[in-house]
């Protein structure tokens, strides 16, 4: 790399580094390098699902680092691993192409017939997509891209109803759609423990190893499941069918309710193995994001819904999108039976106030009585809480009252900003992530709310 070069690339990663979060920095640009510079254009490499990042949101970065230290319009030429390999031979890249390749072109023996038990209808098209999930979708897409060469295996973790046993068929789905005689299983562990039983109480353990380990792309499902197994031999089996999918390149992308380092019962081994390659994690949907959801599985209703009703509903169910498709099945039993077209917040409501009422309830609280113990604490009144004054003790403790009334009750944004002068919900929201991430920052506010917290309960 000449001089120029380096000083260009440096001021690329300082700009970069300055202008995106510091997980986003290390997730898109930490694995980056600079090429050359030849003809006004940079020859940069990436992993293959990064480009549509850089392009959409470094291309101005890469502009003013070119004009800064070459003076002229420098243009950007992606290049990714089969591009650097073919560089030096061809045999990487046919070695890369072999992948997904049939196992029996590299086997004598008939494999056995995969039924791939992958559901059709899940897509990274029909994934909803927030912050909350954002490395995992990129990750899993990835995977699908270039089987057994980025991340191997993936791991994805997060608590139920979150999307990852979407992502699983997804990524199959879409290996499945480039290679129609790609060797692909989607399966629960707890059915592989099943399996296991089946063919030690069979004696047929060769056609298990040959079904499991001639795969191209195994995809488990609930691993934790395994962990909570002491039956001699399942762990051991799927260690060895873990062994011989990865020596050979094979794809393995498995899902979890927790770490690898959580899983307390599994072999070390294994859980050495599990964090060989990515581990991202999914959590609950924001409000945002349970809005998208919720628009999206409408269209499979045949009812109108309102915007009010879509935010009431986003409102009342912040755990899983398990729980939204769940109420949505309510709603649509409660307006058949009533023979509703336009479901209104008041048919909602009573669809799914039995679904309420078996969840886990956060403790509720009137809104008015956290508005009082803020104003005290801050020295502000609840009417000026209430109002639009936008002096900075009275804002902080609008903000924080606000956050207070999405962490101690189970009122939705809509109902909270009403409580608030009428306030939209998307000021709440604002208020809200606001506060957390002052939380985070500042231990004396974090304090502060504690106090009010104690007083308030």
């Amino acid at each position: 790399m000449t001089e120029n070069e380096r000083i260009f690339w440096n001021r690329i990663l300082e700009l970069a580094q300055g202008q995106l979060t510091q997980a986003t920095y290390e997730f898109f640009v930490l694995d980056a390098r600079l090429i050359k510079v030849e003809n006004q254009v940079a020859t940069i490499y990436l992993d293959n699902m990064k480009e549509l990042f850089w392009e959409k949101n470094l291309r101005t970065v890469i502009l003013t680092a070119g004009f800064e230290v070459f003076n002229a319009e420098i243009s950007v030429d992606y290049v990714f691993e089969e591009d650097l390999s073919s560089l030096n031979s061809n045999t990487s890249n046919n070695d890369s192409n072999a992948t997904l390749q049939p196992t029996t072109q590299q086997q004598t023996q008939i494999l056995p017939v995969i039924q791939t038990d992958l559901n059709p209808k899940y897509s990274f098209d029909n994934f909803i997509q927030g912050d909350e999930n954002k490395w995992a979708v990129a990750a899993s897409i990835a995977v699908a891209n270039t089987p057994g060469t980025t991340y191997n295996p993936l791991f994805i973790w997060g608590g139920p109803g979150l999307g990852k046993t979407h992502l699983l068929n997804a990524i199959g789905n879409s290996v499945l759609l480039e290679n129609p005689h790609a060797r692909i299983k989607y399966i629960t562990a707890e059915n592989f423990i099943n399996e296991f039983v089946i063919h030690i109480r069979l004696d047929t353990m060769d056609e298990l190893k040959d079904k499991f380990r001639n795969l191209d792309l195994l995809l488990i499902d609930d691993i934790q499941s395994l962990a909570k197994k002491t039956l001699s031999g399942t762990q051991e089996e799927f260690f060895n069918t873990f062994n011989a999918l990865h020596n050979n390149n094979k794809q393995i992308v498995l899902t979890s309710d927790r770490t690898p380092d959580q899983l307390n019962d599994l072999e070390a081994r294994l859980v050495t193995r599990f964090k060989w390659g990515l581990t991202v994690n999914i959590t609950p949907p924001d409000y945002e994001t349970r809005i998208a959801i919720l628009t999206n599985k409408i269209q499979e209703y045949n009812f109108d819904f309102s915007q009010d009703t879509i935010e009431y509903l986003a409102g009342q169910f912040d755990s899983n999108v398990r729980d939204l498709e769940g109420a949505l099945k309510d709603i649509s039993l409660v307006a058949n039976i009533k023979q509703i077209d336009t479901i209104t917040v008041d048919v909602a409501a009573e669809a799914i106030r039995a679904r309420k009422q078996d969840s886990p309830k956060i403790t509720v609280i009137p809104i008015e009585d956290i508005q009082t113990q803020v104003g005290k604490f801050y020295g502000v009144t609840v009417k000026e809480i209430k109002a639009t004054k936008r002096t900075q003790d009275i804002v902080l403790a609008r903000q924080v009252a606000m956050y207070l009334s999405r962490e101690l009750t189970d009122n939705s944004l809509p109902k909270i900003g009403k409580e608030f002068g009428g306030r939209d919900h998307s000021t709440v929201l604002h208020a809200y992530n606001k506060i957390k991430n002052m939380i985070a920052q500042d231990d004396s506010l974090r304090i502060e709310i504690e106090t009010i917290k104690n007083k308030i309960r």
